[in-house]
């Protein structure tokens, strides 16, 4: 399967579908990641676009996954 740019709801399925498989709450996903918990409800529902370059990377150590997971996933 080819892997594509990551669209705002295809990352956000990610991130959710992977914080569910790790049992951790959006409010401690925000806590590793330094970011809020509103800024992660709307990421994983695909609502925030064009995120910074750090916020992948806060998400993607956070998650303990690598980056590329976040940035090169299949698109719909």
């Amino acid at each position: 399967m080819a892997q594509h740019t990551t669209t705002a709801r295809t990352l956000g399925r990610f991130i959710q579908s992977e914080r569910e498989r790790q049992a951790i709450s959006q409010k401690a996903l925000a806590e590793r990641a330094g970011l809020s918990r509103g800024h992660v409800s709307l990421i994983e529902h695909g609502q925030r676009v064009n995120l910074q370059p750090t916020t992948f990377l806060k998400l993607a150590a956070a998650l303990g996954v690598p980056v590329s997971a976040l940035m090169l996933l299949p698109t719909e």
